[in-house]
């Protein structure tokens, strides 16, 4: 009776890292796509440009690929949320009594969820050919620039408490934790300079460590909850 119960323990973190794995990895191909057809037509403007620049990069996208861009990004982010909830499980097992710092990169996680599933863009991409005042859409662009930057802090936070917990665990090699303050430190400098081109270092960083953690998922290299041991 207890071989089965360990071994029925094991298939399920087992399949708690495949998924979370593959949460990661997908998560990263559809942003990365969704990327790809949201800008064809061309590059987005620069943060201070006028709104009749805003205006015409909207109604200069693809009325095909531009929504389904949008709505791939928006699969991307569920599959991240995916991503942070099973990661979420590894961190607290890792961590032990009190969870508490586990429990503050999941919060975290479902903060950048949020934020980034706010409309922004789209509230002027749906409405550029219906004459829409350019400075509603330059607000319309302003506010998804913003609400994304915003979201920065709330990935800081989740790579803070993960790249702790790995740190002081050692659930996965230290250097991803390490990396992971790096990144988070690199987020909150990022958003108080947030019209320059400072986050894309922790964004490159954050994606990179984040496929890292979806293989080491995927080829099983986790922490066994404790009561499995």
């Amino acid at each position: 009776m207890v071989g089965t119960g360990l071994d029925a323990t094991s298939r399920q973190w087992r399949t708690m890292s495949v998924t979370t794995g593959v949460a990661g990895v997908t998560g990263f191909v559809l942003v990365a796509v969704s990327q790809a057809l949201v800008q064809i037509g061309g590059g987005e403007p620069a943060f201070d440009a006028s709104g009749e620049e805003i205006l015409g990069f909207f109604e200069t996208r693809n009325d095909t690929l531009y929504p389904i861009g949008s709505f791939l990004g928006l699969v991307a982010v569920l599959a991240l949320l995916w991503f942070f909830a099973g990661f979420w499980a590894v961190l607290r097992s890792a961590e032990g009594m009190p969870a508490w710092r586990s429990a503050a990169a999941l919060g975290s996680g479902l903060v950048f969820v949020v934020l980034v599933m706010r409309p922004g863009w789209d509230l002027a991409g749906i409405r550029a050919d219906e004459g829409l005042d350019p400075q509603v859409a330059r607000l319309a662009y302003d506010d998804g620039n913003l609400g994304f930057a915003s979201a920065w802090l709330a990935l800081a936070s989740f790579l803070l408490a993960a790249g702790w917990i790995i740190l002081s665990s050692r659930v996965l090699p230290a250097w991803l934790g390490w990396v992971a303050l790096v990144a988070a430190a690199g987020f909150v400098l990022g958003r108080a300079f947030w019209t320059t081109s400072i986050w894309l270092v922790p964004y490159a960083l954050y994606w990179l460590w984040t496929i890292f953690i979806s293989v080491q998922l995927l080829r099983g290299r986790w922490r066994p909850a404790p009561a499995a041991m």
